[in-house]
């Protein structure tokens, strides 16, 4: 009589344990793979969104006294009625009183911080509004979870921050993508 081939119950569960090894070994090694394969999807929206939101900035006025019809005076010289006119202070950078997004004049009006899910995203920073308010509202969907830290300032020929009025600003504009990582974009806006 012929024995019979075949594993035994002990041959059977170290095979499990085994594979159990294997799948751990070959799960944490695929598992960061997987993760990382986003970063390059977020990479690209981020960008997409700085530069929308940068081409929106820079299409505005150097300060809130520069002529908004065409460059015939900026602030720091006379207006056309022949009236001084004063850049706006580097302490009082931002956004006008109960001026809205559709409103917005001159670059420094977009500083702060704009989010998507929540207002503690924006942490210390201070709260500009919604990033929907800024977007149009079919592309407010497409970034959830961003989040938008803009600063402006006056920098020096250098390009190094002046507590006094200079003729050239530094926009800082920084995308927030959670945990696929944060990206910053840096444009200068001059006073011509």
């Amino acid at each position: 009589m012929k024995s019979p081939n075949g594993f035994t119950l002990i041959e059977s569960i170290m095979a499990m344990i085994l594979i159990g090894f294997a799948m751990v070994t070959l799960t944490s090694f695929l598992y960061p793979q997987v993760e990382r394969s986003a970063t390059p999807h977020y990479q690209m929206r981020a960008s997409h969104l700085q530069q929308s939101i940068m081409s929106r900035i820079l299409s505005r006025a150097f300060d809130e006294q520069s002529d908004e019809q065409g460059g015939q005076y900026r602030c720091g010289e006379n207006d056309l009625q022949g009236q001084p006119t004063t850049c706006t202070l580097p302490a009082n950078l931002g956004k006008d009183s109960n001026e809205g997004v559709d409103s917005f004049n001159d670059v420094d009006d977009y500083i702060g911080c704009w989010w998507t899910d929540s207002v503690s995203d924006c942490g210390s920073t201070t709260v500009a509004g919604r990033l929907s308010d800024l977007l149009d509202m079919s592309s407010a969907s497409e970034y959830a979870h961003f989040t938008v830290f803009i600063n402006v300032r006056y920098v020096d020929s250098s390009g190094n921050a002046s507590s006094i009025i200079t003729d050239l600003k530094r926009i800082s504009l920084t995308v927030d993508a959670g945990n696929y990582g944060s990206y910053p974009l840096v444009s200068f806006r001059g006073n011509y």
